[in-house]
């Protein structure tokens, strides 16, 4: 069972992310508006410089889709927002999908519908499958990944197996700064009164096994 002090420090955390990405959309905003001022300048160069203006255009153009895709790519770490309206299953196959756009990995999944009260927790999970997904992209040199979530008696169970180098369990222990990503990990699983388990050795690859209560 999740404590309600645990419940409340996932819930300004998440609070916070919803503040963060507000913020966000504003700051963006005035970037876009200073591309949009410098459109209007290259536009008022064409008849005068019409190869340097359709430079500044070609770096304009290249400013806001990168702008966009950072938009998107913050808003969407900050907030999964298609929970809300897809569910933790579909949300997590989308990022299992966009993991895999390049086609790198043979993934099997197993994934059921998991329901919970507390749509806090379900947010907290997708954070978790995110955050193993992306250390094997990062470290793991995998081909391929097993993936399975499921929910059993109030409790949602995940299970993630990549055919990758593994690591030294010693390092993780000793706080090993490649293994941060797992540390935070571990950290919100506890924080929602979970477990979390690691199995790996050097060269054959890593099983992590979590447990997440579903009621508070």
């Amino acid at each position: 069972m999740i404590e309600d002090e645990n419940l409340k420090a996932l819930s300004i955390q998440e609070q916070d992310r919803r503040r963060i990405a507000r913020e966000l959309h504003d700051i963006s905003l005035q970037n876009i508006a200073h591309l949009t001022h410098k459109l209007q300048l290259a536009e008022m160069m064409i008849d005068k410089d019409p190869v340097g203006a359709k430079l500044e255009l070609h770096l304009i153009n290249k400013k806001l889709h990168e702008a966009m895709d950072d938009i998107r790519n913050i808003i969407f770490n900050l907030r999964p927002m298609s929970i809300d309206d897809l569910g933790l299953r579909e949300s997590i196959e989308r990022l299992i999908d966009l993991v895999n756009e390049n086609h790198q990995y043979e993934i099997t999944t197993d994934i059921s519908d998991v329901s919970c009260e507390n749509d806090l927790i379900l947010v907290n999970i997708f954070w978790i499958v995110q955050e193993i997904l992306l250390n094997i992209v990062k470290h793991a040199e995998a081909t391929k990944i097993k993936f399975q979530c499921y929910q059993r008696d109030g409790i949602c169970f995940l299970s993630i197996e990549d055919n990758g180098v593994g690591f030294d369990m010693e390092n993780l222990e000793r706080g090993d700064r490649k293994h941060f990503g797992i540390s935070f990990l571990k950290e919100r699983i506890d924080l929602l009164g979970g477990k979390l388990l690691i199995q790996t050795h050097i060269g054959e690859g890593v099983n992590v096994s979590v447990e997440i209560p579903l009621e508070k």
